[in-house]
C-alpha cells in the first residue's frame, strides 16, 4: 500500500512538472495569457460595455518574433468553451498581410473595443496573427489574453 501511494505521488509530481513546462494549469484550462513566446496582459480586469481596452503583448522568447495585430477576436466563455462574439477587421474592413518584428523582451500595445451590445460575462481577446519561434501561428489559447469581465 505504501509503495502504491509513493508511486502515485511521484506520478502526480511528474505531471505537475510537465504541465509547468507547457504553460501550467492555466494553459491546460484555456485561460491563456502566456505562452513560451508571448505574455499577453490587459490594462484592466473588468470593462464596461462600450469601453475600449488595451492589451500589451510581450515577447518572452529569446528570439525576434513576427506578428500582425490587425486580425483579432473577442471571445466569451460559455460553460467551459470559448465562443467568438466579435472579430476585427469588421465588415468592410481589411488588414494588410505585413508582418512586424518584435525583439526579445519588447512589447507592443493594441486597443480593442467592447461593443455596447455584448452580454455581461467573462471574455478574452485573441490575437490570431502572432507567430511562434517556428514561424507558425500560435494556438488560440496561447494567443489569448487572460480572461476579464464585462459588465
Amino acid at each position: 500500500m505504501r509503495f502504491q501511494m509513493r508511486t502515485a505521488l511521484v506520478a502526480i509530481l511528474a505531471g505537475a512538472v510537465t504541465l509547468g513546462g507547457c504553460g501550467g494549469f492555466g494553459g491546460l484550462l484555456g485561460r491563456g495569457g502566456s505562452s513560451g513566446a508571448y505574455q499577453i496582459t490587459t490594462n484592466r480586469e473588468e470593462y464596461n460595455r462600450g469601453s475600449t481596452g488595451e492589451a500589451t503583448i510581450r515577447n518572452t522568447s529569446d528570439k525576434t518574433l513576427e506578428y500582425n495585430l490587425c486580425q483579432r477576436r473577442l471571445e466569451r466563455k460559455v460553460d467551459n468553451s470559448w465562443v467568438v462574439v466579435f472579430e476585427w477587421p469588421t465588415a468592410g474592413g481589411a488588414c494588410t498581410a505585413e508582418a512586424r518584428s518584435l525583439e526579445e523582451g519588447a512589447t507592443v500595445n493594441a486597443l480593442f473595443d467592447i461593443p455596447t451590445g455584448m452580454s455581461a460575462g467573462t471574455y478574452r481577446v485573441v490575437f490570431t496573427g502572432l507567430l511562434g519561434e517556428d514561424g507558425r501561428p500560435v494556438s488560440p489559447d496561447r494567443a489569448a489574453s487572460r480572461q476579464f469581465e464585462v459588465r
